[in-house]
């Protein structure tokens, strides 16, 4: 790999600091324009614990960093075999809108978004459906277990009695 002076074409040598950069983070609306998903479906993800990776914003609220976003955009292509080359084409195609979509957000627009991209659409479904399942077989054993607390059974009546 070239040095950073070979790059830039400076002869004179030297030492190039990186300096920590604090990254910015995106509230549940921002990140959901920046997948191409409605922000209920961000909302569903975040309840049933899957999708990017949060984290808290200073306010408390739910938040996501850009670099986990763009984690989960790849995975979700590797896992639906598409390559990084035809990722990278589908989402600079869709740059623009996006970026409106964005600034709709920041000013608390309502309306005006573009249309969800269908391949998060199905993607993040199957993620979902399959968390909701887990999420409901979780329910229902803590409610069987609750009604059998709860309940009078012959066995605690003779018990009791």
């Amino acid at each position: 790999m070239p040095s950073p002076t070979q790059i830039s074409g400076d002869k004179t040598p030297g030492q190039v600091f990186h300096l920590p950069v604090r990254s910015k983070t995106l509230s549940m609306a921002e990140a959901a324009v920046h997948l191409g998903l409605p922000e209920r479906r961000m909302k569903l993800l975040a309840l049933l614990g899957t999708g990017p990776a949060r984290t808290q914003a200073p306010d408390g609220k739910i938040a996501y960093r850009r670099e986990d976003l763009e984690l989960y955009l790849t995975a979700l292509h590797e896992k639906a075999d598409i390559s990084g080359t035809e990722m990278m084409r589908r989402r600079a195609q869709a740059a623009a809108s996006r970026q409106r979509a964005l600034e709709l957000v920041q000013i608390g627009s309502k309306t005006g978004f573009p249309d969800p991209d269908p391949f998060m659409m199905l993607a993040t479904g199957a993620d979902a459906r399959q968390h909701a399942g887990f999420f409901v077989i979780k329910v229902m054993a803590l409610f069987g277990l609750i009604m059998l607390c709860i309940s009078s059974t012959p066995l605690l009546r003779a018990h009791f009695n």
